[in-house]
């Protein structure tokens, strides 16, 4: 058993430790890629950059802890006049490989929610004690007011 503790935390140092070369070789080219996004001047090299953008992603299996940044950057260019059917394929592509289940999108509710349970589960409580023949409805409208933001921010994301 301490054989493979001892396995398990040298596989995990391995994977987990520090790799300067890649990250800033990782760093410099996400940076390349921001300033060909908002450098581009056509539809055809804003596309071009979202897909290189999304391929960086794919092979660095993420954007790590710049993945926040590069959302709320890619969002503001869904405004603008270069936007066409073509962009709007690499941009799901892009954000797909970037942030596959919208975390980024749904965190600020989910940290809402995370606050808000406790007064809900209480208000049911007392609901449930006091008026049970309104307990279904307010059960439903529980649900509807912690996972509402949620579904919300998923749909317009």
């Amino acid at each position: 058993l301490d054989g493979r503790r001892a396995v398990l935390a040298a596989a995990l140092s391995l994977a987990l430790a520090p790799r300067p070369a890649r990250a800033a070789s990782f760093a410099e080219r996400a940076d390349a890629s921001l300033e060909r996004i908002r450098g581009a001047e056509t539809g055809a090299e804003l596309a071009q950059a979202l897909t290189q953008l999304g391929d960086l992603a794919d092979e660095y299996g993420g954007l790590a802890d710049r993945q926040a940044e590069v959302v709320q950057k890619l969002r503001t260019i869904k405004s603008s006049a270069l936007w066409s059917e073509q962009v709007d394929i690499a941009y799901r592509d892009t954000m797909r490989s970037i942030d596959p289940f919208r975390v980024v999108a749904v965190r600020p509710a989910l940290q809402a929610t995370v606050y808000a349970y406790g007064p809900v589960y209480v208000a049911l409580l007392v609901v449930q004690q006091v008026l049970p023949k309104f307990f279904a409805p307010a059960y439903a409208g529980a649900a509807l007011l912690l996972f509402g933001p949620i579904a919300f921010a998923l749909v317009n994301s």
